[in-house]
């Protein structure tokens, strides 16, 4: 029997963008993965407030990726009303304790990784895949995402530029924040 191969890439995508889609895009080229499920949180555990409600980044992320085969965008972790964490996400997704699931984070994750809850089980369940961010160093004994686009949310929402967003969504994306 052939052992399937996912990807889970969460996070707030509050807003997604270009640095987004370059990690599915080359998470589905380098890892050669049966399924990439990208799942937006409710809310970041380690975060107090989300700019755009889940429905809205949920909807953004679908038009983003709607003609990517192999990519799901879930809405697993909004349904809840509340944070879910990581471990949590991985045990709903892994379907077949045979089956590889890669957990896309990014670099500036790291230093707390060993705070994310059940963390023990989550590394005994799941390959790492470290996307860079911001010159910060990636210990060996992850998989690394080089990822060209160093661009964040939080500078996104601070500073607004279309060229960081995908095209489908960016005019969306600009208005809604604009107003908030």
């Amino acid at each position: 029997m052939v052992k399937m191969k996912k990807a889970i890439f969460g996070g707030s995508f509050d807003p997604p963008h270009i640095g987004h889609l370059e990690i599915i895009q080359q998470t589905l080229i380098i890892f050669n993965i049966d399924e990439l499920i990208v799942v937006p949180a409710f809310l970041n555990p380690f975060k107090s407030t989300c700019y755009a409600s889940g429905e809205l980044r949920l909807k953004w992320l679908k038009t983003m990726t709607e003609k990517m085969p192999k990519v799901t965008v879930s809405s697993y972790e909004i349904d809840h009303g509340h944070p879910v964490a990581s471990i949590e996400t991985v045990r709903h997704f892994k379907k077949d304790p045979d089956e590889t699931i890669y957990l896309i984070i990014g670099a500036d994750n790291l230093q707390k990784l060993s705070q994310w809850k059940d963390y023990e089980e989550l590394d005994a369940m799941v390959t790492w895949v470290v996307a860079t961010r911001q010159e910060i160093e990636i210990p060996s004994g992850y998989l690394t995402l080089k990822i060209d686009h160093d661009i964040s949310a939080t500078q996104l929402r601070e500073n607004m530029q279309e060229a960081y967003l995908d095209k489908r969504v960016a005019q969306d994306i600009i208005t809604y924040y604009k107003e908030q």
